[in-house]
């Protein structure tokens, strides 16, 4: 009995987590959005449509899987050090465990599948919806990224007094 308890507890912290995470990141994006800085929303919308966050003025991708290395409008390097983009892997995660567990559920709520059919169509999804959210996962954990890292300098220019370059990334 230990170990069923223990199992099941394990499932639902990884099930958990990312929300976690996100949810803790979303709260912080809020809050400095209410307290006035303007650049949260058009940063996120930059991610959603795969540009730039610090721009806007160039595409993230040069093909379906290959990143340009960095904006050809304002020089921003994109991907900082190998494994940067662990962090997309539980934006992608979040993305996919929503959409598959949510269309596996509301399908059974509204047809009333069997059990079979419920894990078929929920493999289907665990396997393909991470390659369709692959890039869009990709340049909001970039935008989140970016809008922490803004934030940081904004902060040090405030205590040391001095004004930091953007163009450093």
């Amino acid at each position: 009995m230990g170990t069923d308890h223990a199992f099941d507890w394990s499932i639902l912290f990884l099930i958990v987590a990312p929300y976690a995470i996100f949810g803790a990141i979303g709260g912080w994006l809020f809050y400095r959005y209410r307290r006035g800085s303007g650049s949260v929303l058009p940063i996120l919308g930059r991610g959603l449509r795969l540009r730039c966050p610090r721009c806007g003025g160039a595409a993230l991708y040069a093909g379906w899987f290959t990143m340009s290395p960095c904006c050809s409008v304002c020089g921003f390097r994109y991907e900082r050090e190998q494994g940067y983009f662990v962090g997309a892997i539980y934006v992608n995660y979040a993305l996919t465990v929503g959409v598959a567990a949510g269309a596996v559920l509301a399908l059974d709520w509204t047809v009333g599948l069997t059990l079979g059919e419920q894990l078929a169509l929920g493999i289907v999804l665990a396997a393909f919806v991470p390659l369709v959210f692959f890039r869009l996962s990709r340049s909001l954990w970039l935008s989140i990224n970016y809008l922490l890292a803004s934030a940081d300098e904004a902060k040090d220019e405030r205590i040391s007094g001095r004004r930091i370059s953007r163009r450093r990334f």
